[in-house]
Parts: structure tokens; C-alpha cells; sequence
């Protein structure tokens, strides 16, 4: 209920709260509740106005009535999306509060199948199959109602980083750190489609790359649309992109051209993410991408996040098949398997 105020602002659906809660038996008690629930435009005095019409009231109140309101406010509950999307807004305000954009997570074990050890032929040493993993994902709202109440600004920065931690032998290097800044332009609607919402759409500039010069250099810009939908607990977006063309390399050792021209025959040009949160705090999750070609190429990477405890601390499984888990390894298939903890998910 609380994302449904901070969204609309409902006063009327306040007090249809209000007339349901039959546990409130005193005005302390009421206006504690209410307080909780209530959007940042209703004042004190309309606070404390409906919980001593609600407790004059309480005795000759029907309940059927009560219940019968209670239900149609939760029948037009919002979905995941739109509870996310409100309590980003809501962190806006708040100094303290950093908003997660992907999920950061830990992954102190990853095991890969066949590490890939070329861009790393100058040295004696081996990479090692396993490996520390981790994301750091965050967002920063800038500004919003650019459309009338629609149309947020927003800065992203994600930092994917391979640590090979346990390899002593090469003095424990950070085998791969990707850099991925983006400026998004978020619009909210609630479009419906086959029974399903479209509950945002965004339009992104978007850079990665890892951070790297000479041979190591990888990067690419693009310019993304990102279409969000839900039903329920279900969340699927689509993602394609356009490359943003850049000048090829007058000789192999030119630091200004294109350092991957063929990135897109391996990475593709969409990205489709699908989530499903299921009872319990577990959430699971399936990103798929392709080239679309003959020659196809693409990648899967599948996680499931559980509760641990009481703890914010979330179990976090993943697995990763396919091209780019990496920008070192664009064109290098990889399988890997990973086990830890995850700190903020998707939604």
C-alpha cells in the first residue's frame, strides 16, 4: 500500500485504509498505523481527523463493508516494477540512501570451464578455473516530471569485476573489471497488452568498457531502448541496442580506433531478461542474448536468489553460458558457475 500513496498520493485510498484496520483502539495506536501507510501529502491533522472519525465510528461500522473496500483497493495492488520504480523515488529524497540499479552481489566461488589464458600469453603464469566475482551497481536519480508528473533522468554506473584471488602464482590479479556508465530516460505508464502491463519504458545512452589500453582495450557505446512488463510476480523486458559506429584502426597500435569491430557478432544486438519472484523471498531470473545470424552466437546466464535467515543477506546462485560475461573474453565462450551472497536484486 505504501508505493500506492507515495505513486498517486491517494487520500481516498487512505481512509478506505483507515476504515479497515479494526485493530487501531486508540488514537495513539491509529495514528501510529496511519502514519506508516500515509503518503508525504497528508498532513497530521487529516491524520488524526480520520482515526477519531474511525474510532467514533468503529462499533456501528459494517465490516462487510470495511473488507469489501479493503478488497478492491489490494485487487489494484501494484506490480513489482511499479513498486520498485516508487521507492526509488522515495530514496531520492533521502541523502543516506543509495539506490542499487543491477543487483550487487559477492560471489567468493566461481568456477569456469575453460578460462581463457591469451590475453594474458606474455606471462608464465596460468589462469586458475576458480575465481572471486562481484557487481557493484548503482543509480542516481537527477531530475524528474520532465513530461508534466512523467519522465525521469537517471545516471547509472555498474562495475563487474574477476578477481583471480586464489592464484598466487600471479600474485592474485584482477583478471577483468568492466565499467558501465548510462544516462537513462525512464517513462512510467501502464499500458495493457494481452493482459499484461507495460509498466515502463527508457531510453538509454550507454558505455562499456574495461578501462584498459593496447592490445587489452575493450569498449563499445550504444544507444538502447528498454521495453518493462509484468503480470503479478512475472517481469520480462526487451532490450535491443544500436552500436554507435566508430573509425577502424589505422594500424593494430592506433589508440583512437575501434579496438572490437566484431563485438556485435558475438554479443548481439538485444538483450532479453525475464524474473519471477517466487514465495519466500526467492527470485528467479533468465537473461538470454543473440546476433540473430547464421553464424548464431549469444549467451544465457540463469541466478536464483533465496533469504538467508533474518538477515538483508541473500543467497545467490549463478550460471553463465555463452559470449561477454567479460569484455576480455567478447569472443571467447565461457561456462562458469558461481555461489555467494547477494546484496540488492533486480527487483
Amino acid at each position: 500500500m505504501l508505493i500506492k500513496f507515495l505513486r498517486h498520493g491517494s487520500f481516498i485510498s487512505f481512509s478506505l485504509l483507515i476504515a479497515a484496520n479494526s485493530q487501531a483502539e486508540t488514537l495513539d495506536e491509529c495514528l501510529l498505523n496511519a502514519v506508516q501507510s500515509a503518503s508525504a501529502a497528508t498532513t497530521v491533522g487529516e491524520l488524526r481527523t480520520l482515526c477519531e472519525q474511525k474510532l467514533a465510528n468503529v462499533q456501528t461500522e459494517p465490516v462487510a463493508a470495511a473488507t469489501e473496500q479493503a478488497a478492491a483497493v489490494a485487487s489494484n495492488a501494484p506490480g513489482v516494477v511499479e513498486k520498485r520504480l516508487a521507492l526509488e523515488r522515495y530514496s531520492h529524497d533521502n541523502p543516506f540512501v543509495l539506490t542499487p540499479h543491477r543487483p550487487n552481489y559477492l560471489l567468493p566461488v566461481v568456477y569456469t570451464t575453460h578460462p581463457d589464458s591469451s590475453p594474458f600469453a606474455d606471462t608464465d603464469a596460468k589462469l586458475q578455473h576458480t575465481e572471486v566475482q562481484f557487481q557493484l551497481s548503482l543509480k542516481v536519480l537527477v531530475l524528474e516530471n520532465l513530461l508534466g508528473n512523467n519522465g525521469h533522468l537517471s545516471f547509472a554506473y555498474t562495475d563487474h569485476s574477476f578477481w583471480q584471488a586464489y592464484n598466487s602464482n600471479m600474485s592474485a590479479p584482477f583478471r577483468e573489471s568492466d565499467h558501465e556508465p548510462e544516462l537513462l530516460f525512464t517513462l512510467e505508464n501502464d499500458w495493457q497488452f494481452l493482459g499484461l502491463r507495460n509498466s515502463a519504458d527508457q531510453f538509454i545512452l550507454n558505455h562499456q568498457s574495461n578501462g584498459r589500453g593496447g592490445d587489452l582495450s575493450r569498449s563499445w557505446n550504444r544507444i538502447m531502448f528498454n521495453s518493462i512488463w509484468e503480470k503479478d510476480n512475472l517481469v520480462f523486458s526487451l532490450k535491443p541496442w544500436y552500436r554507435v559506429p566508430e573509425d577502424k584502426k589505422s594500424s593494430p597500435t592506433d589508440p583512437s580506433g575501434d579496438d572490437n569491430p566484431d563485438i556485435e557478432k558475438y554479443l548481439g544486438n538485444f538483450e532479453l531478461l525475464t524474473m519471477y519472484q517466487v514465495e519466500h523471498g526467492q527470485t528467479l531470473s533468465l537473461l538470454l542474448r543473440n546476433n540473430l545470424r547464421s553464424d548464431n552466437k549469444g549467451a544465457a546466464e540463469f541466478s536464483y536468489s533465496f533469504p538467508i535467515g533474518h538477515t538483508k543477506l541473500k543467497g545467490y546462485l549463478k550460471y553463465f553460458n555463452g559470449y561477454g560475461e567479460s569484455l576480455i573474453d567478447y569472443n571467447h565462450r565461457t561456462q562458469s558457475f558461481g555461489a555467494g551472497f547477494l546484496i540488492s536484486d533486480w527487483l
